[in-house]
């Protein structure tokens, strides 16, 4: 596996929710892209909530990383698009529970006017390294 640090250099502001500022990777042999994923189920239904959809996007970053044999704990970083900010709680209650107790992701979040379908209320893309 390889050697991801985290860390939150001194001289920059401390985070501003649970994640880290800096993800290092070293001895990477793979590397996982994974394009955004949305609240879209395999039957093509979106839930109408923002929960509902947070939960939705989180399980399916879940079967991305096991289809690829890895767990939250190779994320390196998350990318979140939100659709205003009241989905913004919902997200952060999913990711917690992803990322679990060990170190956090570099993390970005990005309050944006809409997406492509406009049922959607957040996209989620991860970058994660073995």
């Amino acid at each position: 596996m390889a050697d991801i640090r985290f860390a939150n250099p001194p001289g920059i502001p401390a985070p501003a929710a649970r994640y880290s500022l800096t993800a290092e990777v070293s001895g990477a042999r793979r590397w996982l892209v994974l394009s955004g994923q949305v609240p879209v189920a395999v039957d093509g239904s979106v839930p109408e909530t923002a929960e509902g959809q947070a939960a939705l996007v989180a399980a399916h970053l879940r079967t991305a990383l096991t289809h690829h044999g890895m767990t939250a704990a190779h994320i390196v970083k998350l990318t979140t698009y939100l659709v205003g900010r009241e989905a913004r709680a919902a997200w952060q209650v999913e990711r917690d529970a992803l990322i679990g107790g060990g170190p956090p992701p570099a993390s970005t979040q990005v309050i944006v006017a809409g997406l492509a379908d406009p049922r959607w209320l957040l996209e989620v893309e991860l970058i994660a390294a073995e």
